[in-house]
């Protein structure tokens, strides 16, 4: 049975002006989640007009649960301060799925590039300057010997691993961080994703999540050789 639920409104506030900030987010359609990889979650972003862009939400995630998912944000009725309000419709196959966790991820993607914007930082990538076999090996090395994180799953020839922050955050059971790293001309990209298990369903993702993503950032960064 197929059902159309549309949520409340609600804000979310930016330190980017929120017309500019639309403008910088819609001129690339395709985004992938932080927390999922690209098959569960990515998002198709379009502008509407200058103060409004919408969002379909795709992947596997969406797929098994929803026949569309779409959100549409807009600069707020509040002129005299930075924000966005926002709606979201999702189109069920079945009633019994949890909205919110969609919201959630969405949201937090907005949150996390208004900063990065702002700020000229990606949270879930960097470039280094050196080939990527030589970078996969030395950030392996790095972190199989740092003892406050549990490491496995290293592919060599997908130059992927993933390693475990035990006690990185109180609200959540586990953090988890999923590292690839990719050639990039002659030197590499590396790019992660985080996957957290939370302690019960009363957490507040968005800001939580926000907290796990620029501490894991700095972790990183600073296992590159100097």
């Amino acid at each position: 049975m197929m059902a159309t639920y549309k949520s409340p409104r609600k804000f979310v506030d930016l330190q980017s002006p929120a017309v500019e900030f639309i403008e910088h987010l819609t001129k690339k359609k395709n985004h992938v989640s932080l927390f999922f990889a690209a098959v569960d979650l990515r998002f198709e972003v379009e502008l509407k007009d200058s103060k409004t862009m919408t969002v379909n939400i795709l992947g596997n995630l969406i797929s098994g649960s929803y026949t569309t998912v779409t959100a549409t944000f807009t600069v707020g009725e509040d002129t005299t301060a930075s924000c966005l309000t926002y709606t979201f419709e999702f189109e069920k196959i079945r009633d019994n799925v949890n909205d919110a966790k969609i919201v959630e991820s969405l949201v937090t993607y907005i949150l996390l590039s208004d900063i990065s914007y702002i700020r000229k930082v990606k949270y879930n990538s960097i470039d280094v300057g050196y080939p990527a076999e030589e970078c996969f090996k030395d950030f392996v090395n790095a972190f199989k010997d740092d003892d406050e994180v549990e490491m496995g799953g290293v592919d060599w020839q997908k130059r992927t691993f993933a390693i475990n922050f035990p006690s990185m955050m109180e609200n959540f059971k586990r953090t988890e961080v999923t590292i690839t790293v990719i050639p990039k001309n002659k030197g590499s990209h590396v790019k992660w994703t985080i996957k957290v298990e939370k302690i019960d369903e009363k957490t507040e993702e968005p800001h939580s999540f926000f907290s796990v993503a620029c501490p894991i950032r700095e972790i990183i960064q600073s296992k590159f050789p100097k």
